[in-house]
């Protein structure tokens, strides 16, 4: 049996070479994690006169705004998202689609079909909400390197058990005291970070093996159209009023806009026990017909497509709400103090090792 040093000095390595191998990642995900909680705030506070509107009257049908919108079109832009307002003040955003170029999304006042203003999709919120889930793979493994370290790290912390901030002494002492103190106060929802991101990380596999072994059904997803020769396609706000009648007590996020003949209309809804900013209800509707061809009901849904959604909820901080993302940014702002002092700590370790001169770690 190893010695209780023997153990120690292994979880130090696995911390340190974790951390050092992911830090760039880590900070990555807690910078953008923290303004992930509060994109859509953000977002609006950079460019209030095109996410807010004053209520005035009655709210346009989709088919006036896109006619409006159209003013603005380049060519070979079409309609591709209708961001609904979920507030009356909030402005109904229209996402245009080209081939071969980035989308922008036009703002339009739907009370009155002014158009405000544009912006592209390469834009701070955005740019951070890509950051955060680039390449898969790869932040699936950071996730689990997060797991990793925060294991080994409370496994070191236990001993010394410190929790308090010391300024007075050296910065080394300072970048301990902040490392030590914010591992452990981030510790449990860290955990929740590392596996729930992993989680979807590999959701090809962790998404499956979930309804397998709840004996759930897997639900239908993206259903074509059933294009008829000759038959012309229903308005959005058809398939609108569809979903909606389907689905009266959620209301409507967004709506896709079928892109191909094949394609069908997919409305996104939440209820208002939902606090997911996208919503967990979606109806698929024929573009020729108008016949629900699928849906996805938050409230009558398997248990492996609750956990599924639990389980993103978890990790964005939307599970209860406002609490719940300060929270979640918070925490995503502890990962980055501590991703920062712990180079930190190795860096001033190993020029103290060139010099012979190791300055001890604080014990009390």
């Amino acid at each position: 049996m190893k010695s209780p040093w023997g153990w120690r000095s292994l979880a130090f390595k696995i911390h340190l070479v974790g951390g050092l191998i992911a830090a760039a990642l880590l900070l990555i995900l807690g910078v953008t994690g923290s303004i992930m909680a509060f994109e859509s705030e953000i977002d609006s506070r950079l460019h209030p006169s095109l996410f807010h509107v004053v209520p005035l009257g009655q709210v346009l049908p989709l088919t006036t705004l896109a006619a409006r919108v159209a003013a603005v079109t380049r060519p070979d832009e079409r309609v591709g998202i209708y961001v609904l307002p979920t507030k009356p003040d909030n402005s109904c955003v229209v996402t245009l689609v080209a081939p071969g170029r980035l989308p922008r999304q036009v703002f339009v006042d739907e009370y009155s079909g002014r158009v405000l203003g544009s912006l592209s999709v390469v834009r701070f919120v955005v740019v951070a909400h890509q950051l955060h889930e680039a390449s898969g793979a790869v932040m699936g493994w950071t996730a689990i390197i997060l797991l990793s370290s925060v294991i080994s790290g409370l496994y070191l912390w236990w001993p010394l058990k410190r929790i308090k901030i010391g300024f007075e002494g050296p910065a080394r002492r300072l970048c301990f005291d902040l490392h030590s103190s914010a591992g452990f106060f981030s510790s449990l929802f860290l955990l929740v970070f590392g596996v729930t991101g992993a989680y979807m990380a590999f959701e090809s596999v962790s998404v499956p093996a979930t309804y397998k072994l709840t004996g759930s059904k897997q639900l239908p997803g993206d259903p074509p159209a059933n294009p008829r020769p000759g038959a012309t396609p229903i308005s959005a706000d058809s398939a609108l009023r569809i979903a909606r009648d389907f689905l009266p007590a959620a209301v409507p996020l967004w709506i896709v806009m079928p892109q191909e003949k094949t394609s069908s209309y997919l409305v996104k809804m939440r209820f208002p026990e939902d606090h997911s900013s996208n919503g967990a209800s979606i109806v698929w509707i024929d573009q020729f017909s108008g016949k629900l061809l699928a849906v996805w009901n938050s409230r009558t849904a398997p248990v492996a497509r609750k956990i599924e959604r639990a389980n993103r909820d978890l990790h964005s901080g939307d599970i209860w709400g406002y609490p719940s993302r300060v929270l979640a940014c918070l925490m995503s702002m502890l990962l980055v103090v501590q991703t920062i002092t712990g180079p930190y700590l190795w860096w001033k370790r190993r020029c103290a090792e060139r010099t012979g001169r190791v300055e001890p770690i604080p014990t009390g």
